[in-house]
């Protein structure tokens, strides 16, 4: 990922959409509130917290690899 503001855009969609990240390691952690991801605010941004139904954790903003919003067709009937 090349900046937390193309993260922040994503994150501050409304209505908030989940989304998910595809980490370098092949992960994919699905993001399915604003508040389940969080970083620092200073002037160089280097790690994102996220938490997720199978834990939390502290990561390189470096190995997310990329963000996939899903296409609201592919949504649940009550979120479409």
């Amino acid at each position: 990922m090349r900046s937390v503001q193309e993260l922040k855009a994503i994150k501050d969609r409304r209505p908030f959409e989940p989304f998910h990240l595809h980490l370098a390691d092949g992960r994919d952690i699905r993001i399915v509130h604003p508040d389940n991801v969080a970083w620092n605010a200073g002037e160089v941004t280097r790690h994102v917290y996220v938490a997720y139904k199978g834990g939390e954790e502290l990561l390189d903003l470096t190995l997310i690899v990329g963000v996939r919003v899903p296409n609201p067709s592919q949504l649940p009937p009550d979120r479409a």
